[in-house]
Order: C-alpha cells, then sequence, then structure tokens
C-alpha cells in the first residue's frame, strides 16, 4: 500500500479503520494522512509538569454540600474533574472495558457490519478518526457510537453481541450520576430541573467505544484533536494503567495542557458547550485531546448527555436577572450540532461563532 491515497481508500472506503490498517500492515512509519502539521502536535514544552492539577472529588455523600461546592468549582475553574466513591464497582467498569476491546478485537468483516452509513443497527455505527470525508489530515482513531433511546429502557438487540449487556447496564448506570452532577450544577445557577429542562439537559444520551491503536510515530499523530464537547456533560472512563494520553488545556487564553491521569474505578466529568452557554460562561466547556502509545493500544468510554435536537440553547433567564448582558445568541441545538460536524476539530470554533 502507497501513497496517501491508497491508505484512505483503504481505512475509510474500504471501511477497514486505522484497526484494519494496524492489522494487516507491520507499520514502521507513520502514513501520510496521519501525519499531523507541527502547530498541532502536542509537544513536552506545552505540557504543564504539574503545578495544576485535576480535581478529584469524593461524591459518597452527594448531599454533602462540600461536595456541590467542590463540583462547582471545577466546573468553573477547569471544566475538567473526576468523581470516584460514585457507587459503581471496580468490577463492572473493568468489563465494560473488556467489552470495548472484545469488539475492537472481532473479525475485521465482523466490524465492518456496523461500519456507519450501512451498519445493521439504527443506533449503533462505527467509523474512522472525527470527520474522514471533511479532515485533510486523520486521527489515530476508531470509535463505535451508541444512541440510548429511552423508549427501550437502553436496550437494542441490534448491538454486538459482545458488548451489548455491558452496554446497556452502563448507560442505566450513569444516567443517575449525570442527573446528580447536573441537579448540582443547575442549583448553582438558581435554577432547577424540571420535565422541559431535563429535555435540555439530558434528553439524549450517546456512548462512544473509542480505540486507539498503537501507534509506529506517536508524537506526530493525534488520537483525538482538540476540541471540547458541544454537549451538557461527558462522564469518561479512561483505561487504568496507560498514562500521557488525556490532556486539557489549562486556561482558555494558554496554550498550555494538562495531564488527566487514569485513576482506578474513577470516572472523567467534563463540561460541555451548552453548560457554558446555558450558565452565560460561569462554567467553562474545556478544550481536551488524547496522545496515542507507541507500544499499546488504548480504550476509553465517553457518555455523552445532550439536548434533543429541537432544543434552543441559550444564557438562563436566572443568570440574566441582574441585568447581565447574554454572551451568546440563541441557537437550536440541531443547527449547532451541524456546524460542529461539518468540519475537522478545531477547538473552541462552534461555541464561539455564536458569542454577541
Amino acid at each position: 500500500m502507497t501513497p496517501t491515497n491508497d491508505v484512505r481508500e483503504f481505512v475509510v472506503n474500504q471501511r477497514n479503520g486505522v484497526k484494519g490498517l494496524v492489522d494487516s500492515l507491520k507499520l514502521t512509519a507513520l502514513p501520510s494522512p496521519y501525519i499531523q502539521p507541527s502547530q498541532e502536535r502536542l509537544t513536552s514544552d506545552k505540557i504543564l509538569s504539574s503545578p495544576s492539577q485535576i480535581p478529584v472529588i469524593d461524591v459518597s455523600n452527594w448531599n454533602d454540600p462540600q461536595v456541590a461546592s467542590e463540583i462547582c468549582h471545577a466546573a468553573a475553574k477547569h471544566g475538567l474533574f473526576q468523581i470516584v466513591n460514585h457507587g459503581i464497582v471496580p468490577g463492572e467498569l473493568k468489563a465494560l472495558i473488556a467489552a470495548a476491546r472484545g469488539f475492537f478485537e472481532l473479525p475485521a468483516e465482523e466490524r465492518r457490519r456496523y461500519w456507519r452509513g450501512s451498519s445493521v443497527s439504527e443506533t449503533a455505527w462505527l467509523t474512522t478518526s472525527f470527520n474522514p470525508y471533511k479532515e485533510s489530515i486523520l486521527e489515530w482513531r476508531d470509535f463505535l457510537k451508541f444512541e440510548f433511546l429511552p423508549q427501550r429502557h437502553g436496550y437494542d438487540a441490534t448491538w454486538p453481541p459482545v458488548c451489548r449487556e455491558q452496554v446497556t447496564d452502563h448507560f442505566k448506570r450513569m444516567k443517575p450520576i449525570a442527573n446528580k452532577i447536573l441537579t448540582i450544577l443547575m442549583n448553582n445557577l438558581n435554577s432547577t430541573i424540571d420535565d422541559s429542562s431535563n429535555q435540555t439537559l439530558m434528553g439524549t444520551m450517546r456512548m462512544n467505544f473509542n480505540y486507539y491503536p498503537e501507534c509506529p510515530e506517536p508524537t506526530l499523530a493525534i488520537g483525538t484533536g482538540r476540541h471540547s464537547d458541544i454537549n451538557t456533560l461527558t462522564l469518561l472512563l479512561q483505561e487504568d494503567g496507560i498514562l500521557s494520553s488525556l490532556y486539557a488545556r489549562a486556561t482558555e487564553d494558554g496554550d498550555k495542557w494538562i495531564h488527566v491521569p487514569p485513576i482506578p474505578g474513577a470516572i472523567v466529568v467534563n463540561i460541555g458547550d451548552v453548560l457554558q452557554i446555558m450558565s452565560n460562561d460561569r462554567y467553562r466547556s474545556v478544550e481536551h485531546c488524547v496522545l496515542v502509545n507507541r507500544s499499546c493500544s488504548r480504550v476509553s468510554i465517553p457518555v455523552f448527555c445532550g439536548p434533543v435536537n429541537d432544543s434552543a440553547i441559550e444564557p438562563l433567564p436566572e443568570v440574566l436577572e441582574n441585568n447581565e448582558m447574554a454572551r451568546y445568541r440563541k441557537v437550536v441545538y440541531s443547527d449547532y450540532l451541524k456546524d460542529f460536524f461539518e468540519r475537522p476539530h478545531d477547538g473552541k470554533t462552534t461555541i464561539e461563532s455564536i458569542k454577541l
């Protein structure tokens, strides 16, 4: 296999993904479609050595005012924190990681049955990179996405048998945790969650199985490019023991990044654009990216809570009560989604586009 066009044809059009590329070839160099321009590489001089740590919050007592205070402070300052003692036993989280790996270890022809555009499931589909038809440079990642349908209680018989049960169970475990965090964050804005606002805050739930194969030249590649999540809240499970993978931007206006280490049993929580808009910048949607590894593959599993498509997203009346000026124009969430997915990952361009 040569040149760029052959790699893209094999990975994207022939629906093999980067996993298929790694399995088919003994790569000693990074194929050119994956070589990031120098300005997009996360070099060591951009990484803080750790003076600013990501908060780790013990949520064993959700009713403790200190827990609420820590969550709101982290959402405002960092846009990201980790929670421990959340009630999900480590064995269940390990089983989910194993199920994700089980899917990507299936034969290529079996994985291909779920490829986006021709998936055997209406609520699960596989693709590669982020937007492979729009990107000039590809990301070193494949992912399988699941959509939670409340009317089916999350269960979908068309999901891959190797992971169907674990995905269903994880959706059910994460929903009350997301609800508790959102309740705390909304209370801090003098707002409450009712049936209507619940549709805006977590009317949709989706989950990714992200798979990052071992990479021959990891310093030239990116697993997931820099971006902020466009939804409300993301709850991420990192695979234990694989360091130097997830990084968050330290401040809005600088080019320094903080490592978010995997903590056994912890869930990483990050604020999405919708909460930044609704809070009129009181909460911060954090820009983040993922690096890859030469010696091992890695799995991560985010659950995305977000609005239903026809939700109108704008600063809450409660945060504008004292004649505060709205910093964002109203936008229908489906339009916001469309704008985000029509371009490669490029930081926080989407939220910047609706600033007043």
